[in-house]
């Protein structure tokens, strides 16, 4: 007889810092949560060299990515990947609430980059990686207006790695997300890494207005204090996908 126990202990595991990690593969899960839909449109947020997005479309072949990456330092590897596979469709602007233009804090390490700047937890877990080297201005879009712009493509699953961004771009997002998505998968922060950045509590409360919930959590990670600081998870529309 399955419990929710030794549900939850299947799907789990100690990784190497004692810290549970999940079993399961969220490429493999997002395919069979989806599997009975077609997947046409995906956004990419925070694509950076296009690594997610070739993840994404060998689950999803027959969807194209539009690949949002405000950080000028990818902008030729998005590009090459974009002349290497024609559904991969690279977007240079970064995400918000409203449209115009930001400082993007362009970090040492440059996943690391962010509108927002870096908080001092993380620049005591990562001291070299989080400094910022530059400010770069860039222009701001939201979902929702870039959609209209572009003939209101249908996006059943966005993925969002924008460094504490993730909400500004989900409340840019309201129409295109009522209308067309199935599911969001997001990296989320659980303690403040970025100064002003969203926390996890927000973005589920965003979701739940919007009759998406929480499906499971990955790849949590943890400070040099032991302290939870993000991870990432699967946001689904509950009644669209009868969950």
């Amino acid at each position: 007889m399955t419990t929710p126990l030794s549900s939850f202990i299947k799907k789990k595991l100690l990784g190497v810092n004692k810290n549970l990690v999940s079993l399961n593969d969220p490429y493999v899960v997002m395919s069979q949560l989806l599997k009975k839909h077609e997947v046409t449109g995906i956004i990419d947020a925070g694509a950076s060299t296009g690594r997610i997005s070739r993840r994404l479309l060998r689950r999803f072949p027959r969807a194209q990515v539009y690949a949002f990456e405000p950080n000028p330092v990818f902008i030729k590897a998005l590009q090459d990947y974009a002349v290497e596979d024609r559904r991969v469709l690279p977007q240079f602007v970064a995400l918000s609430d409203h449209e115009g233009s930001a400082e993007l804090y362009v970090t040492k390490a440059a996943g690391s980059s962010s509108l927002f700047a870096p908080g001092e937890r993380m620049k005591e877990m990562r001291p070299q990686g989080s400094s910022v080297v530059s400010m770069k201005k860039v222009e701001l879009v939201t979902i929702d207006q870039w959609a209209k712009r572009n003939g209101d493509p249908a996006i059943q699953l966005m993925k969002f790695d924008i460094q504490a961004g993730e909400l500004q771009a989900l409340r840019g997002a309201v129409r295109v997300l009522q209308s067309s998505t199935l599911l969001v998968y997001a990296e989320v922060w659980f303690n403040h890494m970025y100064e002003n950045g969203a926390l996890f509590s927000e973005i589920d409360s965003f979701f739940r207005q919007y009759g998406f919930l929480l499906y499971d959590m990955y790849k949590l990670r943890y400070d040099t204090k032991g302290v939870i600081v993000s991870g990432c998870a699967i946001f689904v529309n509950a009644q669209k996908l009868g969950i």
